[in-house]
């Protein structure tokens, strides 16, 4: 049966994400590290008005129904 995969290139592939990932990390600390606090401060407010735009109000129905069948979880009711 032929190998679908090269584990070694996974290996690899891997590796490079987490290399990525951490790299992201270091490089979002810098940047708001850079910021003065009036930019914060704009950047904080221009993500509010954003999202008091574009964000729904009320949960999803997907959302409702997660939360009833944790709920229900919780009280070991598995209806």
């Amino acid at each position: 049966m032929k190998k679908l995969l090269d584990a070694k290139a996974v290996k690899d592939w891997i590796s490079g994400q987490n290399a990525w990932t951490e790299r992201r990390k270091v490089e979002r600390a810098l940047f708001l590290l850079s910021l003065t606090s009036e930019r914060s401060l704009e950047y904080y407010l221009e993500l509010y008005a954003f999202a008091e735009k574009n964000i729904p109000k009320t949960p999803s129905t997907l959302l409702l129904a997660m939360r009833v069948a944790l709920f229900r979880m919780k009280e070991g009711k598995r209806e």
